[in-house]
């Protein structure tokens, strides 16, 4: 595995880890299409080479959640006694 690939697999687990704080994730490389997906917890990172030279290379990461938001749980807010 090439020195620019350890790194773009790092880069889409730890990205993946920050958001999702999940506690198993699953990642895919796929060299042909120069892409590393991280999946876990609804969370999908998603890092893309879209660009290389002899001495640079640029990536572009993705990150989609499955299913929506909910900062107070599925249920919504519901203040105590009501």
């Amino acid at each position: 595995m090439g020195r620019e690939m350890r790194v773009f697999v790092c880069l889409s687990v730890v990205l993946a880890a920050g958001v999702a704080q999940a506690q198993s994730y699953t990642t895919t490389v796929n060299r042909e299409a120069h892409t590393v997906t991280t999946t876990g917890n609804g969370v999908t990172a998603t890092t893309k080479q879209i660009s290389s030279s002899s001495t640079t290379a640029t990536y572009t990461t993705t990150i989609t959640r499955s299913g929506g938001y909910h900062p107070m749980g599925a249920a919504g807010y519901s203040p105590m006694g009501h």
